[in-house]
C-alpha cells in the first residue's frame, strides 16, 4: 500500500530529522548553586544573600553566601534579586486525568439504579493508571509555583484513590512519589444513579463499611484456622475497602458544604477512619466541631457559596458579596481559631486563577506566611512526606521556586522552577507580544504539506488572552501545541510531538483570520507547510 509506505517513510524522515534530540529516559539533574536570593525556608527564618546547593535532585546545603562553599562543580545560577521558596503542594486537583468517554448503551433489562450502581462505585480505580501528563499543564502548573500535586478522582461515591506526584517532566512514572495515597468519597451523586438521595448515600456508605470490617475479619479467621469454616467468597469492592476501612490509610470525604462536613465527621468517629476533608469552603462555620476532631482539612481556593447556602439564595447581591467578602475570608477565620489546613485548588476552574483567590485570601484576612506554610509544609504533613518535601532544608528533595517578587505580590512572577533538582525556566512573554485581536479558540482542519507529501490534521486550540495552547490529532496520534502566543494576528507556538516513541519539539509561525490559519512548521532540517480552515462549531 503506498499511503502506508508514504506514511512509514515520513515517520522514518522525522526521526532522523529529530536523531540527534533524542534524550534519554534515566535522567540525573546537574549540579546547581542559586546564589545572592532570598530564601524562604519555611522551616525557618528567611536568609538574605542566600546560596542553594542541589545535588542529585536533592538540597545538599543553603544557608547565608559567607557560610557556603560553592561546589567546583556546580552550574552557577545568578538569582540577584529573586526570591526563592519551597515548591508548591496542591492537595487536590484532577490534573492530567484521561477521562475515557463512556459507552452510552445500558444492557437491556438493568433499571437505570442498579446500572448507576455498577458505575458510581470503585472504590479500586487508581488515578494513577489515568494518567496523561501533558506538556501544557505542567508548564501552566510550573507557571504558578506548583511542584507537587495530589492527582484526585472526581466521580462516583467511592472514586477511587488519589496520586501523589513530583511534576518533574512529562512521563508519569518518574513523578511518581506515593500511589494509592487515599480512598475519596462524594456524597453527592449524579442524578439518577443509585443510590439517589443523601440518606441513602450516608446509609450505602456505612453498609460497606460494616460488611469490609466483617469481610476481613472473616479472612483474617479463616485463614488461621480453616477446617469447619466455609471458604469466604472473594468481593473485590471490599477488597479494595480494607486497606482504608481496617488498616486506616487515608480516607477524604469531599465536603460541598456545612452539612457534609457534619456527615463525614459522624462517619469518621463512628468507624474511627483516618479521615480528611476536602473542598470545606464553608468549615468556618462548623469551626467548633473542626476544632474539636482535628481531622486534615484540605480548604478549597473556590469562592462560589453552595448552592445549598442561604447566601445563594437569597439574590444575586448577597449572592456576590458572599463570593467576594464571606467565602474568601474562609481561610482567615480558620487560622484564627487555630484550626490547621492546607490550602488546595479544588474547585477553581482556570489554573490562572489559583494564585488570584491565595491573594483574595491574604486580602481577607489570612497573613502571608500562613497561606505560604497552607501550600507547604502543612500539606506535606498531611499527605506524609514533610520529611522530603514542604520547606528548604539539606536533605530534601530539590523543589524550589525562583520568583521576581515575594511570592504573593500581584506583580510577582516565577521565574524558574527546580522539581526533583530538574530546572525549568518559565517562559515569559517574548518582549513585544501585543493583544490578541481575534479569538481563533476551536477546531480547525489542518493540511501539512513536506518534502514527503501531504498529511492531514484536526487542530484543537485553546486560547486565553493572547496565549494559545492545545493539541493536533493525526494518524500519528495526539501532539500538543505549548508556549502559544497570538500577537495581533500573528500566532507562534510549540508543537511537541512524539513518533515510534521517540519525543521532538518543532515551531509553528504563522497569521491567523477567522477562518484560516497559514504558517510554516520549522525542525531540525527542514521545514513543512500548515493551512487551516475552521471548522464551524456544532449547532447546540
Amino acid at each position: 500500500n503506498m499511503k502506508t509506505k508514504k506514511k512509514f517513510i515520513f515517520v522514518f524522515l522525522l526521526l532522523a530529522f529529530f536523531g540527534l534530540t533524542i534524550s534519554s529516559s534515566a535522567r540525573v539533574g546537574p549540579t546547581y548553586a542559586i546564589i545572592n536570593c532570598k530564601i524562604f525556608p519555611v522551616s525557618g527564618p528567611p536568609v538574605e544573600n542566600g546560596v542553594i546547593v542541589i545535588r542529585d535532585g536533592l538540597i545538599e546545603s543553603l544557608g547565608p553566601l559567607e557560610k557556603i562553599s560553592i561546589p567546583e562543580d556546580a552550574e552557577v545560577i545568578k538569582a540577584d534579586g529573586m526570591f526563592a521558596y519551597p515548591g508548591l503542594i496542591d492537595a487536590h486537583t484532577n490534573v492530567f486525568i484521561e477521562v475515557k468517554k463512556e459507552e452510552p448503551q445500558r444492557p437491556t433489562g438493568i433499571p437505570m439504579q442498579i446500572q448507576g450502581q455498577e458505575t458510581k462505585h470503585h472504590p479500586e480505580l487508581e488515578v494513577f493508571n489515568l494518567l496523561k501528563p501533558k506538556k501544557s499543564t505542567l508548564e501552566n502548573l510550573h507557571k504558578i509555583g506548583i511542584t507537587t500535586v495530589l492527582v484526585v478522582p472526581e466521580k462516583g461515591i467511592y472514586a477511587g484513590q488519589s496520586v501523589l506526584l513530583n511534576l518533574n517532566g512529562e512521563k508519569a512514572e518518574p513523578m511518581l512519589i506515593k500511589n494509592s495515597f487515599a480512598l475519596h468519597i462524594n456524597f453527592s451523586t449524579a442524578r439518577g444513579a443509585y443510590p439517589s438521595s443523601l440518606m441513602g448515600t450516608v446509609a450505602l456508605l456505612k453498609q460497606s463499611f460494616l460488611d469490609t470490617e466483617y469481610y476481613s475479619s472473616y479472612k483474617s479467621r479463616f485463614s488461621r484456622f480453616s477446617k469447619g469454616l466455609k471458604r469466604p467468597e472473594y468481593d473485590p469492592f471490599l477488597e479494595a475497602l480494607i486497606p482504608f476501612v481496617v488498616d486506616k490509610k487515608p480516607v477524604v470525604f469531599n465536603c460541598a458544604n456545612l452539612e457534609d462536613i457534619k456527615r463525614a465527621l459522624r462517619i469518621i468517629k463512628e468507624f474511627k477512619l483516618n479521615g480528611y476533608l476536602t473542598g470545606a469552603n464553608e468549615a468556618w462555620r462548623v469551626a467548633s466541631l473542626l476544632i474539636k476532631a482535628k481531622v486534615p482539612l484540605l480548604v478549597s481556593l473556590d469562592f462560589k457559596p453552595p448552592f445549598t447556602s442561604l447566601y445563594a439564595n437569597r439574590g444575586k447581591e448577597l449572592k456576590e458579596k458572599a463570593e467576594k467578602e464571606i467565602y474568601p475570608a474562609n481561610a482567615s477565620n480558620l487560622h484564627e481559631q487555630g484550626i490547621k489546613f492546607a490550602l488546595t485548588s479544588h474547585g477553581v476552574k482556570k489554573t490562572s486563577d489559583i494564585l488570584k483567590n491565595i491573594q483574595k485570601a491574604i486580602k481577607a484576612g489570612l497573613p502571608k506566611e500562613e497561606a505560604l506554610k497552607a501550600l507547604t509544609i502543612i500539606p506535606a504533613q498531611f499527605l506524609g512526606v514533610d520529611d522530603i518535601l514542604g520547606s528548604l532544608e539539606p536533605g530534601k528533595i530539590a523543589n524550589i521556586i525562583l520568583t521576581s517578587e515575594e511570592i504573593f505580590e500581584e506583580k510577582a512572577k516565577v521565574q524558574r522552577v527546580f522539581v526533583d533538582g530538574f530546572s525549568f525556566e518559565i517562559k515569559q512573554p517574548p518582549k513585544g507580544v501585543k493583544k490578541a485581536s481575534l479569538n481563533i479558540g476551536g477546531k480547525w482542519r489542518a493540511t501539512v504539506s513536506g518534502p514527503m507529501g501531504e498529511m492531514e490534521m484536526t487542530v484543537e486550540i485553546e486560547q486565553e488572552g493572547n496565549q494559545i495552547s492545545g493539541t493536533i490529532s493525526s494518524d500519528f496520534g495526539q501532539w500538543e501545541i505549548s508556549d502559544g502566543f497570538l500577537s495581533e494576528n500573528k500566532l507562534t507556538f510549540t508543537i511537541s510531538a512524539t513518533i515510534m516513541g521517540e519525543s521532538m519539539d518543532m515551531a509553528f509561525t504563522g497569521t491567523a483570520e477567522k477562518d484560516s490559519i497559514e504558517g510554516t512548521i520549522s525542525f531540525m532540517d527542514g521545514s513543512a507547510e500548515l493551512k487551516a480552515t475552521k471548522i464551524p462549531d456544532a449547532f447546540h
